[in-house]
């Protein structure tokens, strides 16, 4: 996919974002069937660690994924941070929403410990998961009055802490999560990416990483650090 097609997708979710917060409530049923088209990406190792080349001397590492359609289908745009922000959009990688799962359940050491927050339970990932399935019209419905998400922020160390390699793949997924800025509203959640190391029919990681926040908002960052978010902005389709 060409950087203009890329673009364009992420221009397309834009607009539709925008017309439901605007005044067109009948788009939030589409955003909802977007939203629920599949149930998970995957990142492989080698991903991973061209990831971790790129961020070596950043002191804020995350991974940005931003939201697009393309072709009727939601598609995840990964960049790092350092590459967002210095509008390297050469290294963006597309993830399919996928439904279809392949079982994986890898075998392997403890986990790199990179990051001083500790991880969630799996108990608690599938706790935010369902509540995302539950409650995915009550958010969608809490967002008319706030900044709607065009990208989900994600610490590097959530990836880096997979401890996964080469092919290995891991898998990230919605869930809804308290939002402590918001703990006096109606609705004191947001939306979040939740990624475990493996997952199947019987089996899944004793723990996941979850410390992702949608943008917009800011908060420690600001539009700078999001290139191309900003280019998605300069042009209105």
């Amino acid at each position: 996919m060409t950087t203009e097609n890329i673009f364009e997708a992420l221009r397309t979710w834009k607009n539709l974002v925008d017309s439901y917060t605007i005044d067109n409530d009948a788009n939030g049923a589409e955003i909802l069937n977007y939203l629920n088209q599949g149930t998970h990406f995957s990142v492989s190792g080698k991903e991973i660690e061209q990831w971790r080349m790129n961020l070596e001397k950043e002191d804020l590492k995350r991974i940005h994924a931003y939201m697009g359609i393309h072709e009727k289908q939601l598609k995840f745009f990964l960049i790092d941070s350092k590459s967002d922000k210095d509008a390297d959009f050469s290294t963006i990688i597309m993830k399919d929403f996928l439904r279809d799962f392949t079982e994986a359940k890898i075998e392997s050491s403890t986990d790199m410990v990179v990051n001083p927050l500790p991880p969630i339970t799996a108990e608690s990932a599938i706790n935010r998961n369902f509540r995302w399935n539950m409650f995915g019209t009550a958010w969608l419905q809490s967002q008319k009055e706030e900044d709607f998400f065009q990208l989900v922020s994600i610490p590097f160390s959530d990836y880096e802490r997979m401890g996964i390699e080469g092919a290995q793949t891991c898998t990230s997924f919605f869930g809804l999560t308290e939002d402590m800025e918001k703990k006096d509203s109606d609705f004191p959640y947001h939306i979040e990416i939740i990624t475990v190391k493996s997952l199947a029919i019987s089996h899944m990681s004793e723990t996941a990483e979850n410390y992702s926040t949608p943008r917009p908002p800011f908060s420690v960052d600001t539009l700078n650090d999001y290139q191309l978010l900003k280019q998605i902005n300069s042009v209105l389709v």
